[in-house]
């Protein structure tokens, strides 16, 4: 039986790169053509495109015969929850005394580098370090 370790095939230097250990959601986004566009006088962003990864370099749902039957359902359904959650609400990071938010929004990024690992998928050990908090936009 053959056994792939996805950890180390979803981080390889070849496709990702030398930050391939990195969080950083801009390596799935081809960036617009130019960064923004006047419309009507007012600056807004161009669209931009999801990167499609190199076949096999990316392997969260299987791939191939076998791949998963929910694959596009999931996505679907993970990208409906996350905009009708931040539609209409932030997120951001408890700010301890004396803290800007900047500063805690640094804390939090630097306790997800550091304290996150492979249990069952990729997560935070002790998510309890990093408190957030949600309020209506």
């Amino acid at each position: 039986m053959i056994c792939l370790d996805y950890s180390s095939l979803q981080t390889d230097l070849r496709w990702w790169g030398f930050d391939s250990l990195t969080w950083r959601p801009s390596r799935f986004i081809k960036p617009a053509e130019s960064d923004l566009t006047l419309e009507a006088g007012v600056g807004m962003a161009k669209e931009e495109e999801f990167l499609q990864p190199r076949r096999g370099a990316f392997v969260g749902w299987s791939e191939g015969a076998r791949d998963c039957p929910g694959r596009k359902f999931s996505q679907v359904e993970f990208v409906a929850t996350i905009v009708s959650l931040f539609r209409d609400w932030k997120v951001d990071p408890v700010t301890f005394e004396g803290e800007t938010i900047e500063a805690a929004r640094k804390r939090v990024l630097e306790l997800i580098r550091t304290d996150s690992a492979m249990v069952l998928l990729q997560q935070m050990l002790h998510p309890e370090r990093a408190p957030l908090v949600w309020s209506k936009r």
